[in-house]
């Protein structure tokens, strides 16, 4: 995976691309969210994401888990509640979902909201995730809304990730799940906008958004519990910084140049050797032929 920047964790100097890809599942989620007295976000993060899409304090709890504690520590600061708690956990781990399980029903009798974005991909063993998804949602008044990402559209192998994912893949979590669930799919968007000066920008906030049905899904979302249904379609934009794109785009050019120059040089100097080594009757370097 030479040459592919693997991202795990947002912050702001991320593509904004891959942070407006992040908000705008938080986007989605947001009514289920609001209407909720508990909100947990496995696999927070920093917060920076989240925080955004909300726009706003949560009028509530706010169980933050992860499993990296520096990132925990920002979480805290950038989504504002009224109460926080913050867990580090390895969602894995039979104890630690014990504990963010606990955290949530403590004086919790009115449900709440999960969160689970960018999270089951990276776990050897999903499986006791989603059992006790289902135990919130079906005994707990708890909605959940979970992503997993579409490895056939990326065609890349994560090295981060313990599992893959699909429309075959997709389909088997889904049998693990209530019937009334509800199903999303997120797509990449293209767009450009007309700016007038003097004018005050209001324009720009009421985007029309063409999708077909045709588009391939980047990520693959589930909604569970019962305000499923507040799950609301959403996008979200961002400014191009197209001189930057442009910079990035020529220096891979230059660098794809530059390899495909070393090749041929390469062989060149292959074949130049083979013709010695054979001329003395040496193995051919870099073979298993050995000349009569």
């Amino acid at each position: 995976m030479a040459g592919v920047d693997w991202e795990e964790r947002i912050s702001r100097e991320t593509n904004p691309a891959i942070r407006i890809e992040h908000e705008t599942r938080y986007r989605m989620a947001a009514p289920a969210i609001r209407a909720a007295p508990v909100w947990c976000d496995l696999g927070c993060g920093n917060g920076i994401a989240a925080a955004a899409a909300l726009g706003e304090p949560f009028a509530g709890r706010a169980v933050l888990v992860d499993l990296d504690e520096d990132a925990l520590r920002q979480a805290e600061r950038e989504i504002k509640a009224d109460e926080t708690v913050a867990l580090t956990a390895d969602l894995s781990v039979e104890e630690d979902l014990r504990r963010v399980r606990d955290a949530l029903l403590d004086g919790s009798p009115g449900g709440g909201c999960i969160t689970c974005f960018e999270v089951v991909e990276h776990l050897a063993n999903f499986v006791p995730l989603v059992e006790l998804f289902v135990e919130l949602a079906e005994q707990h008044e708890f909605t959940v809304v979970i992503s997993v990402p579409n490895d056939a559209f990326w065609a890349l192998e994560n090295p981060f990730h313990h599992t893959m994912w699909g429309e075959g893949a997709f389909e088997e979590l889904r049998r693990l799940l209530p019937d009334d669930h509800v199903v999303a799919r997120q797509v990449a968007l293209q767009g450009s906008l007309t700016l007038v000066d003097g004018a005050d920008g209001e324009a720009a906030h009421s985007v029309e958004v063409a999708a077909g049905h045709l588009a391939v899904p980047t990520h693959f979302l589930l909604g569970l519990g019962p305000n499923a249904s507040r799950l609301a379609a959403a996008a979200a934009v961002g400014e191009a910084d197209l001189i930057e794109r442009r910079r990035w785009e020529r220096q891979r050019e230059n660098d794809l140049a530059f390899l495909s120059a070393l090749e041929v040089e390469r062989d060149e100097w292959r074949k130049y050797i083979h013709e010695l080594e054979g001329r003395l009757g040496l193995p051919l370097s870099g073979s298993d032929e050995n000349p009569a």
